[in-house]
């Protein structure tokens, strides 16, 4: 065996925590922790609910929990289950320039057989660290032109490989087992970003199809199952199907040594990563010159083309919340109404509840391409706002997305993200109890002490309260 596909199972069948540089394990924990609190403010979104009881009807008795409220599943129903709560409220971390998101993939694949199979924390996060380098190369390797020339999304079309390469490391697969999970996760892997065009829940179920399948993958080529050599780099291998431009050298150049994790970004509101750096501009101008929203007149956005095209044609008036989370328009109209963008913000939408002037606001707010942005795109996100007042004064400013890799949310500032989440969720107590336990995956050996408590500190709290919407 020689290639891509055989270099990138060479790397992941011999990874150990020992190698991991103390950097990438603190962004392992980092996004562990970020992950879990898209999954408990995704748990009682409708589509979760609905997988949630297809899986409960689908599966045998397994041990994984589907998190935050049961049941216990097998390892692929679970991953279903939480990859789509992880991924379904915006919430979720992503990664520039690659643009995929890669813990709605790797952390339900982890999570659920490690509770399967039983293992100690270093090994669980060795497996989620290779797991974000290899969602972060392909990436690389692909993006723009994935989703630009061929409309998949990144979510679902690189997840697998990266869910593959997590539930791989963490069954401790040899080299040539893991080569097959790399080329089963070829042919599972899919998912149209025609979402952004015409809307639709299924969106919501990328997270959750990428976690399932990549440990579909390596389950069955645990069991023996084989996938094509070249997989990933042949003639009719997953880069020229599903790549018009792609970028082969990225998968393997440095692989070990220049970790590509460094590319991972986190959210600080739930709306697309594309929509960060605008409404942190937004924020700026009316911070710095003491704006009211009575003031704003009009507002203009500028973006890179990519993301121009990916979030500025849904338009003020949403059909669904899939679209609310994706339009320029919306979103910069619910932060000036509404005061931001966080879910109780989108509950109001989902509910019937949000006022006219959400929708007043956003026919007043227009997109148009910005060269600068799209110079640097997709290195990095910016965004250039400038607000019309009333008087027919003119105010600019540019922002970089805050939580992209050039503007890093700290460690704090993600423990205060997840508390803000989790604990109108959970309460105050469970919240800490979960960042503790996650704290202590790199030194406890026991997989009960650490993985059982902390699923079932999140899992209590929930069900005594009942299930919203049940």
């Amino acid at each position: 065996m020689t290639g891509l596909t055989t270099r990138l199972a060479r790397w992941v069948a011999s990874a150990r925590f020992d190698d991991l540089p103390g950097d990438v394990v603190d962004r392992t924990e980092r996004h562990l922790l970020d992950a879990l609190a898209a999954a408990v403010v995704g748990h009682d979104r409708p589509w979760t609910r609905r997988v949630r009881a297809y899986a409960a009807a689908e599966s045998p008795s397994g041990r994984s929990i589907a998190v935050p409220t049961g049941p216990e599943l097998r390892p692929e129903w679970a991953a279903l289950v939480n990859g789509t709560a992880m991924h379904g409220f915006e919430i979720d971390d992503y990664a520039l320039p690659g643009l995929s998101h890669p813990s709605c993939a790797v952390v339900p694949a982890a999570l659920a057989l490690a509770q399967e199979t039983g293992c100690d924390g270093r090994r669980l996060l060795t497996a989620l660290a290779v797991g974000y380098e290899i969602t972060v190369r392909f990436g690389r390797a692909t993006t723009p032109s994935l989703t630009s020339d061929r409309g998949f999304h990144v979510t679902s079309a690189l997840g697998v490989f990266g869910a593959a390469a997590t539930a791989a490391a963490l069954c401790g697969l040899g080299e040539e087992n893991t080569h097959a999970a790399f080329g089963i996760a070829a042919s599972l892997a899919g998912g149209t970003a025609e979402f952004t065009r015409t809307g639709g829940d299924v969106k919501r179920l990328h997270g959750g199809f990428a976690a399932s399948a990549g440990v579909r993958a390596a389950a069955l080529a645990r069991a023996g199952l084989t996938g094509p050599t070249a997989a990933v780099e042949g003639e009719r291998g997953f880069l020229a199907a599903f790549v018009e431009n792609a970028r082969p050298g990225q998968l393997t150049d440095g692989l070990g040594r220049d970790w590509a994790s460094v590319d991972l970004g986190i959210k600080p509101l739930c709306v697309c990563a594309g929509l960060q750096a605008p409404l942190a501009a937004l924020d700026e101008l009316i911070e710095r010159e003491d704006i009211g929203r009575q003031e704003i007149h009009e507002v203009r956005v500028g973006l890179d083309e990519p993301t121009l095209a990916h979030v500025g044609r849904l338009g003020p008036r949403p059909a669904d919340l899939t679209e609310a989370q994706l339009s320029l328009h919306h979103a910069v109209a619910t932060r000036l109404v509404l005061g931001g963008n966080d879910p109780a913000h989108y509950r109001a939408f989902e509910e019937g509840r949000e006022p006219p002037e959400v929708a007043e606001v956003g026919r007043r707010v227009a997109g148009h391409l910005d060269p600068r942005s799209d110079e640097v795109f997709p290195e990095r996100v910016l965004a250039t706002v400038t607000l019309r007042l009333a008087n027919g004064r003119e105010l600019s400013a540019r922002s970089e997305a805050p939580g992209s890799p050039r503007r890093p949310l700290g460690a704090g500032e993600v423990r205060a993200k997840f508390g803000r989440l989790v604990a109108p969720v959970l309460g105050e107590g469970a919240t800490d109890r979960v960042a503790e336990r996650v704290a202590a995956l790199r030194t406890d050996s026991d997989a009960d002490a650490v993985l059982a408590p902390m699923w079932k500190t999140v899992a209590t709290p929930v069900r005594q309260t009942g299930e919203p919407g049940q």
